[in-house]
């Protein structure tokens, strides 16, 4: 567990990093949940609504959107795939990505690319140099 700031980031996932994403990604066997990360749960405001199209993806393609409380935005995929659930409790209740952001994965995937990339990070020290520099973005902006 790496922890920065009160923020915590399982090691147990890799992260998803372009244009400002803060999306997890978590393996469970042929699968691939997906989900928000503690700096998107901290920073962006309680998370109002969720929309997520079910339907054969590339990665950064546009999935769908959120808003939160700060922010309106489209929500991209992280990886290419074919996008096989949606979690309805967090579609119907997105403020539990607030609450729980590792336990509230927003939709899975089945996908044969799921290799790291400069966008998809696990390591360590990547992730800590990655949300450090994202911190200095919000504290420049206040």
């Amino acid at each position: 567990m790496l922890e920065i700031k009160g923020m915590k980031f399982p090691l147990d996932r890799k992260y998803y990093t372009k244009n400002g994403a803060h999306l997890w990604l978590k393996s469970e066997g042929e699968f691939i949940k997906i989900g928000m990360d503690a700096f998107a749960a901290e920073m962006m405001g309680l998370f109002t609504v969720i929309n997520v199209d079910k339907k054969q993806v590339k990665q950064g393609e546009a999935i769908g959107s959120f808003e939160s409380a700060k922010f309106i935005s489209k929500l991209y995929s992280p990886i290419s795939g074919k996008i096989i659930d949606v979690n309805d409790k967090i579609l119907r209740n997105p403020f539990e990505i607030n609450k729980k952001p590792y336990k509230s994965w927003i939709f899975k995937m089945k996908s044969k690319d799921n290799a790291e990339n400069k966008y998809i990070m696990r390591d360590k020290d990547k992730i800590l140099k990655w949300i450090s520099k994202e911190l200095e973005k919000v504290e420049c902006n206040v």
